[in-house]
């Protein structure tokens, strides 16, 4: 009995397991033929066949047969793929109603647009060009974001279009993973808002709107809608962007500043002339020399003559006037030697002298990567190189040459230069114009400390201010147990007290000695044997390079010389300790002797114009509010207050009581000398105090206590 219900239910078990077999089995014949397209899932089927755990006592009972569920799956799933029938191709050929026209082939530069004649760029300024091609830039982006905006919102609908079809496609077979498909609503609905969005922006920029701005390109441009971004990529994002905020509205840009004119050519036909006739005058002398190279600059050419064995170099020099006749020169100067080199230089001035625009020397790779913020650009040399100094490293610096030579220009390029490279919390300027006119375009702005000074008087003080200035500074050093500026500056960063240079720029330095010679002497050789640590730096022109203007205590303190054209030798060793500036050809041509050089550099200086001045000190005062640190009527005033005798009060109180005024009588009751007593009572007799000397007879006291006291 217990045997034939095991059969029985044995037999129950098997047939059930073949039933679901055959029911999994149809179900995936019917997954493949319905749609191959379906992405591939992983089913996992897990055995039903198992020992029977425990033994039934009930032998008579009747099996019970539970319905098999099977999982029924729609047949009419739709084909993914749309019945496609291909139809014949049959070309048509177009009928020509009109007669052929060329049509309009766009140029690589320039596109559909016609060709700018270069006459009408050079009429107009560098700065007005600039701020056109600002203009039309902007106008340019902003009908490229009309187009790019269209472009997404055609992207956005076809995108939406096919998972609109995927969707309605593959709805009957995930019918299990409805949180799938409602998540996938729900994206397709923001699409949808994003789209509508997008519709409305792209109404507003239409050209039928006047909605657009010219700020909305940056703003779109900068500002990431997609992007996730951590806190510190955010700071640093913040940061540049301040970074460039401060530096765009404080340092001057170079579109303020003229264009260069175009470079002449290297006139080989005349350079190879010059040489071979300088050959053939040199064999006139029986010197034996070859020509071995030339270099062209922007005022002269400079010959390379290799003598022979035997020749003396001493010799050659005695032909310069010589050679100068030979080859109708204006004026020439030798080199011998040339250091490095085993060669003698001769320069020769060209035909025609080409100008050094101060925008071409802000150009170069020198200037832009210099570091420090005294950099300033002189010129261009022989070989037609960038000439870039420090202030840092001259640190004083002396500028003398004739009247006319270019020394007044040499100096707007160098102020010019500290406000394209400084910003005015790092450097101060202090200038001192005697001749009233040359530095005044640079009032007013905010890297001054001063209003310009003009008068003598108040340009001493302001010297003596100078020195005060650097002893404040070396205290605050012994404070901080720092030995210089750039030190000092790390130490205080944190705490926003920064020490900023001082330049102090002296136009004509001869019109001041006359006044009080001894007075800036004193201030000025203190200032230059100290204040290099401290930061304060010198820059003297002069147009009298005369021993009593250049003093030795003067000379020997300044140690980076500029030399411009003058009349005599003398003069030029005055300035750079020997001869070769009394043979420049004026306008520009330097010889620049730096600190520690031995031999000097000829330079032809960069020419910048009133124009360009005037340009670049307006955007200047734009960009902060000017922070004097003393007037010039102040240092008057207290000049004054200075020159008032401490016993000026006790003698007006005297003479008042006493009702008479005499130098005698002062001498006795102060006990001073004469010219002391004779000072009190010129002062007495200026306030209106004592009437004026009338011969033999006493003064007359003029005013009482009571008025002295209203």
């Amino acid at each position: 009995m217990l045997k034939n219900f095991r059969k029985k239910v044995k037999q129950w078990f098997e047939q059930e397991d073949r039933t679901s077999q055959i029911t999994n089995n149809n179900k995936w014949e019917e997954i493949k033929r319905s749609d191959h397209g379906v992405d591939t899932r992983v089913s996992y089927q897990y055995p039903t066949k198992r020992s029977f755990p425990f033994p039934l006592d009930k032998d008579n009972e009747p099996t019970i047969r539970r319905a098999v569920r099977t999982n029924e799956r729609s047949t009419n799933i739709p084909d993914k793929s749309p019945n496609i029938v291909e139809q014949p191709f049959v070309f048509e050929k177009p009928e020509r109603s009109q007669p052929f026209r060329a049509s309009d082939v766009p140029s690589p530069v320039y596109g559909f647009q016609q060709r700018r004649m270069t006459v009408d760029l050079e009429e107009i300024p560098a700065f007005i060009r600039k701020e056109n091609r600002e203009e039309s830039f902007m106008m340019h982006h902003e009908e490229n974001i009309t187009i790019s905006a269209n472009e997404e919102i055609e992207t956005e609908e076809k995108i939406w279009s096919d998972q609109e079809v995927q969707v309605d496609n593959r709805l009957p077979a995930v019918l299990a993973n409805k949180e799938e498909l409602e998540s996938n609503a729900n994206h397709s609905n923001e699409m949808i808002t994003d789209e509508q969005s997008v519709t409305t922006r792209q109404k507003d920029m239409e050209p039928g709107y006047k909605q657009v701005t010219k700020k909305d390109p940056q703003e779109i441009k900068k500002d990431p809608f997609n992007v996730r971004m951590r806190p510190s990529d955010k700071k640093r994002f913040y940061q540049t962007n301040q970074d460039r905020k401060k530096i765009d509205h404080t340092r001057p840009q170079l579109h303020l500043l003229d264009d260069t004119n175009e470079k002449t050519t290297y006139d080989e036909a005349w350079i190879k002339e010059q040489g071979e006739q300088l050959k053939h005058t040199l064999e006139q002398f029986q010197v034996r020399a070859n020509v071995i190279n030339a270099m062209q600059g922007p005022s002269v050419t400079r010959f390379e003559i290799q003598p022979e064995s035997g020749v003396k170099v001493s010799k050659i020099k005695n032909l310069s006037d010589d050679i100068k006749l030979n080859m109708a020169a204006k004026d020439i100067r030798i080199e011998a030697p040339i250091p490095g080199k085993n060669a003698i230089g001769i320069e020769i001035p060209n035909k025609t002298s080409q100008a050094v625009g101060l925008q071409e020397i802000f150009k170069s790779n020198a200037f832009r990567m210099a570091a420090s913020s005294l950099s300033v650009g002189l010129g261009l040399d022989i070989t037609g190189r960038t000439v870039v100094t420090d202030i840092k490293k001259m640190p004083h610096g002396l500028i003398a040459g004739a009247t006319g030579s270019g020394k007044s220009v040499c100096i707007n390029s160098i102020l010019i230069s500290l406000l394209y490279k400084a910003n005015p919390s790092d450097v101060r300027l202090l200038l001192i114009d005697p001749k009233m006119v040359e530095l005044a375009p640079y009032n007013e702005i905010p890297h001054l400390v001063s209003p310009v000074i003009t008068d003598v008087k108040a340009a001493t003080h302001a010297l003596k201010w100078a020195v005060e200035e650097m002893e404040d500074r070396y205290k605050r050093f012994v404070e901080s147990s720092t030995r210089d500026i750039e030190r000092y500056n790390q130490k205080v960063e944190h705490a926003g007290d920064k020490m900023p240079y001082l330049v102090i720029v002296i136009d004509e330095l001869a019109d001041l000695m006359m006044a009080a010679p001894q007075d800036v002497e004193d201030s000025i050789c203190r200032i230059a044997q100290k204040a290099r640590a401290c930061g304060i730096h010198l820059l003297l022109a002069t147009q009298r390079p005369s021993v009593d203007v250049i003093t030795g205590l003067i000379k020997a303190n300044i140690p980076t010389r500029i030399a411009f054209s003058v009349s005599s030798q003398v003069d030029s060793r005055t300035i750079i300790d020997t001869n070769g500036a009394e043979r420049l050809l004026g306008r520009g041509d330097m010889l620049f002797v730096e600190n520690g050089a031995r031999t000097p550099l000829r330079i032809q200086g960069a020419f910048v114009s009133d124009d360009e001045i005037e340009r670049v000190t307006n955007f200047v005062r734009k960009t902060a509010p000017t922070n004097y640190l003393f007037e010039q009527e102040q240092l008057l005033q207290q000049m004054e207050e200075e020159n008032e005798d401490e016993l000026y009060p006790e003698a007006l109180a005297f003479v008042l009581e006493n009702n008479s005024a005499s130098t005698s009588l002062l001498q006795r009751q102060f006990k001073i000398g004469y010219n002391r007593a004779a000072r009190l009572i010129d002062s007495l007799e200026q306030n209106q105090v004592i009437s004026g000397q009338n011969g033999s007879k006493a003064r007359t006291v003029l005013m009482r206590n009571e008025e002295v006291i209203r």
